[in-house]
C-alpha cells in the first residue's frame, strides 16, 4: 500500500512540475510582448500563479520548488511595480529575492541537525 501512494505523490509532484514549466515558458513569452501595460499584467499574473502553485505544493504537502517561489515573488513584484509606473529590474529582483530566501533557510530548523547541537549535522 506504501508503495501505491508514494507512486501518486510522484505522479502529482511531476504533474505540478510540469505546469511550473508551463507557466516559466509563458513569462517568456510574456517578456516578448509589446513593453507596456500588457506585458505588465501578464508578468504579474504569472507570477502569481507561480507563488499559487507552491501554495498548492504546500497544501498537498508536497515539496516546494524554491526556484519558483523566487522566480514568482519577482515576477509579481516587478511586475505589479510597473503597473504603478515603477521600473524595477527583474533580475535584480531575482537575486534579491533568492538572497533573502538563502539567508533565511540558514536558521530554519532541519531535520538533518542533532537536538544536542543544533549547529552540527547528525
Amino acid at each position: 500500500m506504501h508503495g501505491s501512494a508514494d507512486s501518486r505523490v510522484q505522479e502529482l509532484q511531476e504533474r505540478l512540475d510540469a505546469i511550473g514549466w508551463g507557466l516559466l515558458f509563458l513569462f517568456f513569452a510574456a517578456l516578448a510582448l509589446p513593453s507596456g501595460t500588457t506585458e505588465y499584467a501578464a508578468v504579474a499574473i504569472l507570477g502569481g500563479l507561480m507563488l499559487a502553485l507552491n501554495a498548492v505544493r504546500i497544501a498537498l504537502d508536497v515539496s516546494v520548488r524554491w526556484f519558483a517561489v523566487v522566480l514568482g515573488a519577482s515576477m509579481l513584484v516587478g511586475g505589479g511595480a510597473a503597473l504603478q509606473g515603477v521600473k524595477l529590474d527583474l533580475v535584480i529582483l531575482f537575486f534579491l529575492f533568492a538572497g533573502l530566501i538563502a539567508i533565511a533557510s540558514a536558521f530554519r530548523p532541519s531535520a538533518h541537525r542533532s537536538p544536542e547541537s543544533p549547529g552540527r549535522l547528525a
